[in-house]
């Protein structure tokens, strides 16, 4: 689970610094509050310090983890509770009335530990962390779709491990010396694999923001070198956004990113936009985006800027990768190629995946399952082509596209692309059909309107 050198610093929170050594103790520790018997914990708060002990320490009482949004109604959480059934809820002070009024009317009996009227107590002696069975489910993630009530998808610690082979051995993209920022909420597969369990697994160090606010983010950047940023689109585009209006206000700036994206050169870029990288504290080495598609003039922006964007695909019930970019071949709009390890191919447009990332199930739903896992090949839903070299291009979703009752098919994603590049006083477009004709919300940027002083819109 850990590596060796135990004296490196594992974790940073501000100015707490954990090395290995006190993860692993403190995990032991965290693992004493744990029933020997426990067969699930429910995790249920913010990101912090105490998140990983409790996953750690769930692990090493061999308990499947069920990992809960901290921002969750006491509705969403009773049902997750209810529907597998963990024997304890772990939470914090921040969380607990919602807790407390999702336990308050359970099917069954659960226990509560809030790490916040818990210390931990110094552990002693030997620690020997045991190696799961790789059959065993380690995690039921909970995803939310666009219909139904919410699925848990069962990911063994096979299709947690063959996704950090994939990114230390195959697409080298983690290395010990590296510093990964924990930023996203840690209930997705996609920040849960890539900012805790693979740079822990080899020796990296991971680095908490302590929120999302701009200030505790560069803050967090500048003081800790951090290496790896890992996040969704829309953070890359509000990045970008901010830097794009700070260099549209400077003559010499504007001219000089005119060279650089003429030139394409990473190094030519870093050099010339030095500030730029000294704000993010001067030792980016990638950002890597997924969760959704990466918009390509952001990426093609950030590259202009000298950051390499590694855009990945994936779903949760494939632990989350499906397809990855590999570093120094980045080609703008696609999502990279398959790894070693799974097979893509497309049917009927649609994108199926094979290999040891897919899924177990969907806890206590075999014909959800069976829906789509067909051969061992996983439908994903999205549609998508792969070019002469083997990278994916993503081009909808299965179930968004609208058929008009002239046969006419509507990809709705191509046509709110258009209108939101129309003018930058639109923020989010959304288009859907209603009586056999197309329609569009328009979500205006209001920062944006008060600067053009636009008063009716």
């Amino acid at each position: 689970m850990f590596p060796t050198d135990y004296k490196k610093t594992a974790m940073i929170l501000k100015d707490q610094k954990l090395s290995y050594k006190e993860l692993l103790e403190n995990v032991a520790s965290f693992s004493d509050l744990l029933h020997n018997e426990t067969s699930k914990v429910a995790i249920f708060c913010e990101n912090r310090f105490e998140w990983v002990y409790a996953l750690y320490a769930s692990w090493f009482k061999n308990a499947t983890v069920v990992p809960i949004d901290f921002m969750s109604s006491a509705d969403d959480v009773k049902f997750i509770l209810n529907d597998c059934k963990p024997e304890i809820i772990i939470f914090s002070n921040q969380t607990a009335e919602v807790c407390n009024k999702a336990c308050s009317d359970l099917s069954y009996k659960i226990d509560k530990l809030n790490v916040d009227e818990n210390v931990l107590k110094k552990f002693s002696g030997n620690i020997v962390f045991p190696n799961p069975d790789k059959n065993k489910t380690a995690v039921i993630i909970y995803t939310s779709g666009t219909t139904g009530s919410p699925k848990g998808v069962m990911l063994s610690f096979d299709n947690l491990l063959v996704n950090i082979e994939a990114v230390t051995e195959d697409v080298i993209v983690y290395e010990p010396s590296d510093r990964v920022l924990v930023l996203l909420p840690l209930h997705h597969i996609f920040p849960l694999v890539g900012t805790i369990v693979a740079p822990l697994k080899i020796g990296a160090t991971i680095v908490f923001s302590p929120s999302m606010a701009a200030e505790d983010l560069m803050a967090t950047l500048q003081n800790n070198k951090v290496t790896m940023i890992i996040s969704v689109p829309r953070f890359y585009s509000l990045i970008r956004k901010g830097i794009k209006e700070k260099i549209e206000k400077n003559k010499i700036a504007r001219l000089l990113f005119k060279v650089a994206e003429k030139k394409n050169s990473l190094s030519f870029s870093r050099k010339v936009f030095k500030s730029v990288h000294k704000k993010f504290g001067g030792s980016i080495k990638y950002m890597v985006s997924g969760g959704a598609a990466l918009d390509k003039e952001v990426a093609k922006d950030l590259r202009t800027l000298g950051f390499e964007v590694l855009e990945g695909y994936g779903m949760t019930e494939c632990a989350p990768m499906i397809t990855f970019t590999r570093p120094g071949k980045v080609v703008i709009g696609s999502a990279g190629q398959p790894l070693k390890t799974n097979e893509v191919k497309i049917i009927d447009g649609e994108i199926v995946n094979r290999g040891r990332n897919v899924m177990q199930g969907y806890y206590n739903r075999p014909e959800d399952t069976a829906s789509v896992i067909k051969d061992g090949w996983l439908f994903t839903g999205d549609l998508g082509y792969l070019d002469e070299e083997n990278r994916l291009f993503i081009t909808g979703r299965k179930k968004e596209i609208i058929i008009l009752s002239n046969g006419k098919n509507i990809n709705p994603e191509e046509i709110e692309n258009k209108l939101t590049e129309m003018s930058d006083v639109i923020s989010e477009v959304g288009i859907f059909e209603k009586s056999d004709m197309l329609h569009a919300v328009i979500y205006c940027d209001n920062i944006k309107l008060k600067q053009y002083g636009i008063t009716n819109i």
